[in-house]
């Protein structure tokens, strides 16, 4: 799956495992945020995943889009088995893609 949109908001969580949980919303000046079903939806990267620097490298272009407003695109399965906020509100990223603008026809 691919979820498209501007990143909102990024949390960190150390509780049971380092955790990097993030956002998007709809447009960049607003919290309207994106949805999958009838929830919010939160994105999460594992930080003490074998493959460390892959996560780490995406955190950079998460927080750069971030703070320049552009769009990403975020691929990732269905929900994980656990949950940020509500059961079925959390999906496992596989990669992050930056956008140079949003698409508008």
């Amino acid at each position: 799956m691919n979820t498209v949109g501007f990143v909102g908001t990024i949390e960190v969580e150390t509780r049971d495992v380092s955790r990097l949980w993030f956002a998007l919303t709809a447009d960049p000046a607003a919290d309207n945020w994106i949805k999958i079903g009838p929830l919010r939806a939160w994105f999460t990267m594992n930080l003490e995943a074998a493959d460390r620097p892959f996560y780490l490298a995406q955190m950079t272009l998460i927080t750069e889009a971030m703070r320049s407003g552009l769009q990403i695109k975020v691929s990732h399965g269905g929900a994980a088995s656990f949950q940020k906020s509500a059961p079925g509100d959390s999906f496992e990223v596989d990669g992050v893609r930056v956008l140079r603008s949003p698409m508008r026809f």
